[in-house]
């Protein structure tokens, strides 16, 4: 067995937040009404870069990946749901990883099934949507996870048109650091493809931060410019220990219900925040927050905050209101939040709580 790979504190984090959210998602679509807009007969996870399941963290502990904790929580799941079934699919091009990776997975049952392969992830997901179109009631997740900043648009393409959700990578880290100083056809290649942009007109730009995730947005905005069907999508930074930006979760769902319950989970792992971004010290040693150019970590006095100016001089503002709202937002949760947030609210001291109601002063 070849020595596990090293799972950093924001590693581990994201292994905790894939987790959290296939659990919610995969109870959520099996419970759901036969015939309602949920209706599903199969689940389907993919992750088709999905490395060997098995690192270490910083004090040498074994730490399972996200294939493994994934698998584990379907097949928990499955035995109360006989009439449904869980497909699961996990690709790396490195053989040997895959095989020791089937080695921790648990076993096939009647409606429970695992399949591996040594491939092109993106290879592997032009040839698995023409079989999971034609396959009725099926809802997949779709984690797409690179190392680098290196997006197929045309293997993801066709996924945004079925009834799913995925979470892609995008390694922000990447262009930062090496899109300016790329030289050879390949590395310029890949940037390229990621942006849909000519590589001249990459190098020439700023390229902070914001502008490759905006560059992200657009792309997705214009795959998605046919549906005719609202779409919501999440972006949760992950950030290394010296609060460098090391890579963006996007979460992209057709479902207000999935949006609500991916950004709880985010929020939840992070320990009621929206990231694992610390704030910075003064020399008195005191947190102060960060500049609003720079912040990228959202707390629950911050949603208050929001919701003051967003009501600012209304009275009796039904909350019913309040949480349609937030639910719409690409950052603040409301789901398992509420009690919190009218906490918050009430400590601002410019808001009166009611029953069903708020008043803002």
């Amino acid at each position: 067995m070849s020595k596990p790979n090293k799972a950093n504190p924001h590693t581990v984090k994201k292994f905790e937040l894939i987790a959290n959210y296939v659990s919610t998602w995969a109870q959520t679509l099996l419970n759901a009404k036969p015939h309602g807009e949920l209706s599903c007969r199969e689940l389907v996870f993919i992750d088709c870069m999905c490395n060997s399941g098995i690192y270490e963290d910083d004090n040498g502990n074994s730490v399972e990946g996200t294939p493994i904790r994934v698998a584990k929580i379907i097949a928990d799941i499955m035995p109360n749901h006989p009439t449904q079934k869980a497909t699961l699919y996990f690709n790396d091009s490195d053989s040997e990883k895959i095989a020791e990776l089937k080695e921790c997975l648990p076993p096939d049952t009647d409606n429970f099934q695992i399949r591996t392969s040594t491939r092109d992830g993106n290879d592997l997901l032009k040839n698995l949507w023409p079989t999971l179109r034609q396959r009725d009631g099926v809802h997949y997740l779709l984690f797409y996870d690179p190392y680098k900043a290196a997006i197929d648009w045309e293997a993801l393409a066709p996924y945004f048109r079925g009834w799913g959700e995925f979470i892609l990578n995008h390694m922000v880290s990447d262009p930062l650091r090496a899109l300016k100083s790329a030289k050879s056809p390949e590395a310029k290649r890949k940037y390229e493809q990621t942006y849909l942009t000519p590589f001249d007109e990459l190098s020439e730009s700023a390229g902070g931060v914001k502008e490759y995730e905006q560059r992200l947005q657009n792309i997705i905005d214009d795959l998605c410019r046919r549906l005719n069907r609202k779409y919501y999508v999440a972006t949760v930074p992950f950030f290394i220990t010296t609060n460098a930006l090391i890579y963006d979760l996007v979460f992209f769902t057709k479902n207000i219900a999935g949006f609500r319950k991916f950004k709880t989970a985010a929020w939840k792992i992070f320990g009621d925040k929206s990231s694992n971004q610390r704030a910075r010290e003064n020399k008195q040693g005191s947190l102060w927050e960060l500049p609003s150019e720079d912040k990228n970590c959202y707390f629950v006095s911050d949603i208050a905050d929001y919701i003051l100016d967003k009501f600012k001089g209304r009275i009796d503002v039904p909350f019913e209101e309040i949480y349609n709202i937030l639910d719409e937002h690409p950052i603040f949760p409301t789901e398992d939040y509420k009690s919190k947030i009218k906490q918050a609210l009430k400590l601002t001291g410019h808001c009166h709580i009611k029953q069903k109601t708020a008043d803002f002063v």
